[in-house]
């Protein structure tokens, strides 16, 4: 990765997130039903406490930022609104890098639909054109082991077929800024060291990563900054070492 750099790539500026209001789903190039609509809706509605408040922070090139915070603090709805699936009530998100995200995209699978469906919808909520998703079509089954199953319903699946289902689209298409939700480890051993070694070639390529995860070991080993969140506010930005100590 390059060299930390003065000028913010990314940046958040007073952003609330309330779930109360009628806020509107940005789900990027992509016509949803109005079944799925609801029903993602009901997803990212079902939690009060997940809400962000007054949210300022400064990302900057080279960073590897680590979210640390108790669930319900708000890590994975700072990472939907960074990726530009939830749109801020108040506040504005400013990139001046192509955002992608390593989000548990196996939330946003529709369970009715066959393993190649999901493919096209998780490509088209990653902000994909048709075009785009087919190019890599092939790709994303290869590394996800799945031939014999992703013409059939994701609903059966297993956790883990869908994890690797989840992280093969994912880590499939590259960008400058790389959010991680929990998923640095992905079904069995072998599957696991496949994933760390496609993880490792993210990483290098990339210009700026947000990790969120429970593992101190995670962020210790990987970043060289860390942001604490509790009930959806800012409560510590410093040092890797500073945040967990304050932490535990």
């Amino acid at each position: 990765m390059d060299n930390i750099t003065d000028t913010p790539v990314l940046e958040l500026k007073n952003v609330t997130l309330r779930y109360s209001s009628r806020k509107r789903l940005a789900l990027k190039k992509f016509l949803l039903s109005k079944y799925e609509r609801e029903k993602v809706a009901k997803q990212t509605n079902s939690s009060r406490s997940d809400a962000l408040s007054d949210v300022s922070i400064k990302f900057y090139r080279g960073d590897i930022v680590g979210i640390l915070g108790r669930n319900g603090s708000g890590k994975s709805t700072l990472c939907r609104v960074i990726s530009g699936v939830l749109e801020p009530t108040e506040g504005e998100v400013i990139s001046r890098l192509d955002i992608g995200f390593l989000l548990s995209l196996k939330s946003f699978f529709s369970k009715e639909l066959s393993g190649i469906d999901n493919i096209y919808l998780t490509g088209a909520l990653l902000g994909k054109t048709k075009q785009e998703i087919e190019e890599k079509i092939d790709d994303i089954i290869d590394f996800s082991e799945l031939q014999d199953s992703i013409n059939k319903p994701v609903e059966t699946y297993s956790n883990g077929m869908l994890s690797r289902l989840a992280f093969s689209i994912a880590t499939t298409y590259r960008s400058d800024i790389l959010i991680i939700d929990e998923v640095l480890s992905v079904g069995d051993k072998y599957f696991k060291a496949k994933c760390k070694k496609r993880m490792e070639s993210i990483i290098k390529d990339s210009q700026l990563i947000i990790l969120v995860s429970h593992s101190d070991s995670d962020i210790k080993k990987m970043c060289n900054r860390a942001i604490l969140l509790d009930k959806g506010k800012v409560i510590l930005d410093g040092s890797v070492d500073e945040v967990l100590e304050y932490y535990t």
